[in-house]
């Protein structure tokens, strides 16, 4: 499923909207990032992102930092 996926580098001190493909049953476990009451810590994944070209290249990414994902965005 084609999702947007916004985050928050470290490298930056703005967030960074991105297209990331992922299951369909993923969208709804990340849905638990919008509650500050989940702490992941450190915790990391590899989500695969699609570049302007349509070209999908995995990233990783904090899962603290992620602050939202809005389904079927392009």
């Amino acid at each position: 499923m084609i999702a947007s996926l916004t985050w928050q580098p470290t490298d930056t001190n703005q967030p960074e909207t991105v297209t990331v493909d992922m299951p369909a049953p993923w969208l709804d476990e990340f849905q638990m990032l919008r509650s500050r009451d989940h702490d992941f810590g450190e915790a990391v994944a590899w989500i695969p992102v699609r570049d302007t070209t349509g070209t999908c290249t995995p990233r990783l990414f904090r899962l603290g930092r992620i602050l939202s994902i809005t389904e079927g965005a392009r």
